[in-house]
């Protein structure tokens, strides 16, 4: 079963006003995404099986928001057995207003 937050990483389609389709947003996060990439950024690296339990998060959805955050480049895989750490771009996606993992 999917989460009903759980939906595509990506850009809007608005167009930033010059007619290229081009969007400037940010990319679309879930609150399971801010979740996560706000736990990320408190911890450093973690496995997804420790994500999911630190967060509360179901484990095959940790896994599967941490592939579509990593092909948005907003994680990334640290070493060869999946542990994943928060990117710039990840930190830089963080609202100041998100709220923390641990809530």
């Amino acid at each position: 079963m999917t989460a009903p937050d759980a939906q595509p990483v990506g850009r809007s389609g608005e167009s930033d006003g010059d007619g290229r389709g081009e969007s400037l947003d940010a990319p679309s996060l879930t609150r399971s995404d801010e979740r996560l990439l706000a736990y990320l950024d408190d911890v450093g690296t973690d496995y997804p099986a420790f994500v999911a339990s630190n967060t509360g998060l179901y484990a095959d959805h940790v896994e599967s928001r941490l592939e579509a955050l990593a092909a948005a480049g907003l994680v990334e895989r640290v070493t060869g057995e999946t542990v994943y750490r928060l990117t710039d771009a990840g930190r830089a996606a963080l609202r100041d207003d998100c709220p923390r993992w641990s809530d």
